[in-house]
Order: C-alpha cells, then structure tokens, then sequence
C-alpha cells in the first residue's frame, strides 16, 4: 500500500457512513485504512465492516481516550510509507488521495503537504493556507499552517514525533511546533482535499472565548518554540492583552475588550525585534524573513480595520469545482 488513512472516531454519527463511502469511491486504491475506535458502543468494528470496502484495521479502546491517543494508535500501526488524515464526519472529492500521493511524488523534500478545506454546514467558505514552507513556518506565529485534516505527511516523521497530550483541541498546533523545530519541511497545495463539517459533534470551533483562551495559550507556546532566545518582558504584554490576537485576525480594535491600536503597534515593534535578533542568530531560519514581511502587513490590515480572514474566505470559494459545488448545495446527501 502507498498510503494509509488514519481515522479517530468518537460517537461517530450519521455522517460516518458517507465519509466511509468517500473512501469506497476514491479514484487511487493503493490505500488501506486504520480507525480509532475511541471507546464507543456499541464497538465501530461491525459498522465500518458493512460499508467500507478497502483494506481496514480498527483498533479498539475499551474506554474513550481522546484524539491524541487515537491518532498516535493509528500511525503507529501504519505500514504505507504516508500518512493521510480524515476526520470522521467530513467529506472528501473522489481524487484526493490520487492528488496528494502525486505530490508526495513529484516534491521529495516535502515532508507534510495540506490544501484548502470547505468549510459547511452553518455557511459555505474556504479555509486556505500559505503554500510555501517558509510562509507556513511564518504563519506558525498565530496559526495552525496546515489544515489538520487535510494532511498528508512521511510516515516516518510522524512516528518520530508523535502527537502530544496537553493542548486541548490544538493538537495539530502544537505537532507543526514540534516538526518546525525539528526541521521538516511543509507545504500546502491549495486544491480543496477536504469538505468540512461545521456542525454536529464538531467541537473545535465551538465558543468563541474558549477558542480566544485557547490560542493565547498556543499563541505563548509558538512564541517559545520559534523565538527561544526572545526577550519575554518584551512579547508576554502582547500575548496577554490580545494584541496578539488582533495580528492574528481573531479579533478587531472595534471589538469588545480590544488592547487598542497603540498596544498593537507595541506588540509588532517587540515581535520585530524579536524576529531580526532571532535572524541575526540564526541566519539558516530563513523563514524569519517572511514572517517579518507578514508582522508588517497584518499591522497594516489592523489599521485599515479589516477583517481580513473572512474576506479572503469568500475570495477563496473560486477553488471550488463543479462538483465540490454539488456536494454542497446538497448538503451532501
């Protein structure tokens, strides 16, 4: 097999069917299965046995452990030289294992390679990433720079660094972190690979000032990863008044609580600095060049007072095809 889709599973509903049927119908065969059986009941063995027809393994946990434990379960018992993700609610185009091994292929240096995602459900928008790798490491200062369900990744370098426990829903996250320290290389090839589903037992866009509590934390941890050597009496106020976060796009200066315009202006002369002693130490990390370039014009968009996330998502809807479109206006039945 030249791939293998890792599937966690926890009370999968109605949905998990289709999902599977997407594997069924999908253009490359040259791929088997490994799902999570997360500690559901009834056991999903049964299930996933009367509908998908590729090769499959479940593993099975008698009680729930979480996503974390699923994952690293699931790629720890693959065989394939790549790794593919899928979450067990969402929907996938026929060709997306076909297109993602062919880039495998055709960039050797890569190491984990994302697309674009659909987001539906409640609305219809693209979820895009920086394509090249030095952008996606620039990225990594407020954001995941992959779409985690997406992925397609090197086996081996994901058996070397396994998913870690602590960061509640931002798993993904802290493993790009991880990966970026130990020098693997990214991209994103901006097709749309998954149709994601906004809705049902998807939690990790659920509460907005939970998800605001949560990157501060992430947003901390990237700070300490990328910029080890950077001064924190300088870049822990930004972290903490949600300077940061404005950059990030999360929140606006017209916004409940906003640390306002001049203590965003602070925070991105300190994260420039931090950015130019950090190259200056480090002149191979040549990503910081990008992420200088990107401080720069985040702070522009905060001074216009944009939005900018959103509007790029409706941009981003023109990588929709044909058929993308006709999943989704059915709400895929």
């Amino acid at each position: 097999m030249r791939a293998s889709v890792v599937i966690p599973c926890y009370r999968p509903d109605a949905n998990f069917e289709k999902m599977l049927g997407d594997l069924n119908a999908q253009t490359c065969q040259d791929f088997d299965v490994v799902l999570a059986d997360d500690g559901n009941t009834p056991p999903l063995a049964a299930r996933v046995k009367a509908t998908l027809k590729r090769p499959h393994r479940v593993i099975r946990f008698d009680q729930n452990q979480g996503i974390v434990a699923g994952l690293n379960a699931c790629i720890a018992d693959v065989r394939a030289p790549v790794v593919i993700r899928m979450d067990a609610d969402d929907r996938m185009p026929p060709d997306r294992i076909e297109r993602q091994l062919a880039y495998l292929d055709n960039h050797p240096e890569v190491d984990v390679v994302g697309a674009s995602m659909a987001v539906f459900g409640s609305g219809l928008r693209m979820w895009t990433k920086p394509a090249s790798h030095h952008d996606i490491c620039a990225s990594l200062l407020w954001a995941p720079g992959l779409n985690h369900p997406t992925v397609a990744a090197r086996t081996q370098v994901l058996q070397d660094h396994p998913y870690k426990e602590g960061h509640h829903l931002a798993e993904d996250y802290a493993l790009w972190l991880t990966l970026a320290q130990h020098g693997a290389t990214f991209a994103n090839n901006p097709f749309c690979a998954v149709y994601y589903r906004m809705e049902g037992q998807n939690t990790s866009q659920n509460g907005a000032q939970a998800r605001l509590e949560r990157y501060v934390s992430m947003h901390q941890h990237a700070i300490r990863m990328l910029l080890p050597h950077a001064e924190a009496a300088e870049l822990t106020p930004g972290l903490t008044n949600g300077a940061h976060q404005v950059l990030a796009g999360m929140s606006a200066l017209h916004d409940l609580n906003s640390p306002g315009l001049d203590k965003v202006k602070q925070h991105t002369e300190a994260l420039l600095r931090a950015l130019a002693a950090h190259g200056e130490r480090h002149p191979e990390d040549v990503w910081i060049q990008a992420a200088q370039q990107a401080t720069r014009a985040r702070m522009a968009r905060v001074e216009a007072n944009t939005r900018w996330h959103k509007l790029e998502g409706v941009r981003n809807l023109r990588l929709l095809r044909v058929s993308d479109w006709l999943v989704l206006l059915r709400r895929d039945r």
